[in-house]
């Protein structure tokens, strides 16, 4: 099951509400998805939505709000190859009374599906009921190891993509327009703000479960970064140590070990014993215990001494050479 179903599956679920709630629950899914037809005299309302579970919801907000009898019609999309659903209130008088019901038109005036809202619902309860809608109506939610979260509300026009954005404001929720393909788009994608979103529509469990997934891949980031710091270091310590192996081996050829300082050969010999390990450790293991910076200072003096024993040796060879 994807995502988008799994939310939209638990937002039909959420309990009973205050009527004047359901009433705007419903308004965002008539606004959005609501389409008005007449064959031979007869008037149809249908709102469509993807998912039987949102169908059965929308039939009983619709049966809440004053409908005797809707019905759901399945339907094949075959470009798309999926199903969508149809719910649908049949009557012109059921229609005109629903739509007076829900202050999309008033007693007396032509019939006709309104597009947009005037005013922004007054009560918390009742716009989080209407942002519930919007997302049953055309919403989409994914979660991608590149990009993280992406949450997207599709709307029929600019005037009600910025009515959205007004509900959002309230709850200190910022999406933005996108437009893509022809088509206009809220969206967030940043985590905190999807959960936030998520939160206020009763999108619970599937919240709990994204927290879960986001703590995991934290966790993994964290762990990876961890590893991937040791393994620098690692490799670090060994290329250190094969280069003081080989200065030690030469210092050894040239002048013997024997010849060196007491401080110089004691570290060239715990070097040899203890090949893996870092400088910190090396000094631990002296006594008295020698600092990082102090043996590291102890193996350039090794190279100093290298380096004067080859000139050394270079300039021998080139007198003899020239005798």
């Amino acid at each position: 099951m994807s995502l988008t179903r799994q939310v939209k599956q638990e937002l039909a679920r959420v309990g009973e509400t205050l009527a004047c709630c359901s009433s705007w629950e419903l308004n965002a899914l008539l606004l959005r998805n609501g389409f008005y037809t007449i064959r031979h005299n007869a008037h149809i309302l249908s709102i469509a939505v993807d998912d039987i579970a949102v169908a059965r919801r929308l039939f009983n907000l619709l049966r809440q709000a004053g409908v005797a009898s809707p019905a759901i019609a399945r339907q094949q999309e075959k470009r798309l190859k999926r199903s969508r659903f149809l719910v649908q209130v049949q009557g012109r008088e059921q229609i005109d009374a629903l739509l007076i019901y829900l202050d999309l038109k008033e007693v007396g005036h032509h019939l006709s599906l309104p597009r947009r809202l005037a005013a922004v619902p007054r009560r918390t309860c009742c716009r989080k009921a209407f942002l519930r809608g919007v997302f049953m109506a055309g919403g989409t939610i994914s979660i991608s190891g590149r990009s993280g979260y992406h949450l997207e509300l599709k709307c029929n026009s600019l005037e009600e993509a910025q009515f959205d954005q007004k509900i959002f404001e309230t709850f200190n929720l910022r999406p933005l327009i996108r437009r893509r393909d022809g088509s206009l788009f809220l969206y967030f994608k940043n985590a905190e703000s999807v959960a936030d979103y998520l939160r206020i529509i009763g999108a619970g469990n599937t919240l709990l479960q994204l927290e879960s997934l986001r703590v995991v891949k934290s966790m993994r980031n964290q762990v990876n970064r961890l590893v991937n710091f040791e393994t620098a270091n690692l490799e670090k310590v060994v290329a250190s140590s094969h280069q003081q192996l080989d200065t030690i081996e030469q210092v050894d050829r040239m002048i013997g070990l024997a010849n060196l300082s007491p401080a110089l050969r004691e570290a060239a010999l715990i070097r040899r014993l203890h090949p893996e390990s870092s400088l910190k450790e090396l000094g631990e293991m002296l006594d008295p215990p020698v600092s990082k910076s102090g043996m590291n200072h102890r193996f350039r003096q090794l190279e100093k001494i290298l380096g004067k024993a080859g000139f050394a040796k270079h300039k021998q060879k080139s007198c003899q050479s020239n005798h």
